[in-house]
């Protein structure tokens, strides 16, 4: 394909874009400059025009093209995660990641909207993304929960351990179903108690608070355990 088809594509792509983005002042020669190498062989009639200029605009730093993808694009990623059945911190933590990944950049590596080459929609583009890495993120934190689940197992008090081996894996999966539905402080405090074996002094002393204000939660685990199990 000759040079000339594809300056006037890109001309082509470029006004389009301009119609779109009216507020984006991005000038064709910074345009094309980026473009041209996303746009390959062809064919031309198939590019978003609106969605690479955008992109392309975001990826040379222009702000008014980073406040737009930030409002019609990002803005809802964090509450359409949570109706996927994401927590709002997962969802929040995702959001932000993307917004480094794809807009700042990483170390040595560009900001991935450069990467964007306008042959799909870029708000699904964006939008897949922003699950990939929300899923990553509950896997992490499933294996962390693991580890956490397996240490406290494996340091439980006699009393517990009595129970897991009269009652078997039903009271098993119980104890992990209720330590999972500890809050992060809760297992903090659990692992304080239970792996480092501090007394409560030492960990009223750790959150700078008075003893008799710190509440261990080792008999809610129990009883969720029992809830579990009965």
């Amino acid at each position: 394909m000759g040079a000339q088809v594809i300056h006037e594509a890109l001309r082509a792509l470029h006004a389009r874009g301009r119609e779109t983005w009216p507020q984006i002042a991005f000038d064709f020669a910074a345009f094309s400059a980026m473009a041209a190498s996303r746009l390959g062989e062809g064919p031309f009639n198939d590019i978003r025009a609106g969605d690479l200029y955008l992109a392309t605009a975001c990826a040379a730093r222009i702000e008014p093209a980073l406040a737009a993808i930030d409002k019609h694009y990002l803005s809802g990623l964090a509450s359409a995660l949570v109706r996927r059945g994401h927590d709002a911190a997962t969802a929040a933590d995702a959001v932000q990641a993307l917004r480094v990944r794809f807009l700042v950049g990483e170390a040595s590596r560009a900001p991935r909207i450069a990467e964007y080459d306008g042959r799909r929609s870029l708000a699904t583009w964006i939008k897949v993304a922003t699950v990939r890495i929300a899923l990553s993120a509950r896997r992490k934190h499933r294996r962390e929960t693991v580890d956490e689940v397996e240490l406290i197992a494996a340091a439980r008090s006699p009393e517990l351990d009595l129970l897991c081996r009269r009652f078997g894996a039903e009271f098993e999966a119980a104890f992990r179903s209720t330590f999972e539905a500890l809050s992060p402080r809760e297992r903090t405090l659990l692992r304080y108690q239970v792996i480092d074996r501090l007394g409560i002094d030492r960990i009223a002393a750790i959150y700078g608070v008075h003893q008799s204000s710190t509440r261990l939660p080792t008999a809610d685990l129990l009883s969720g355990t029992w809830r579990h199990a009965a």
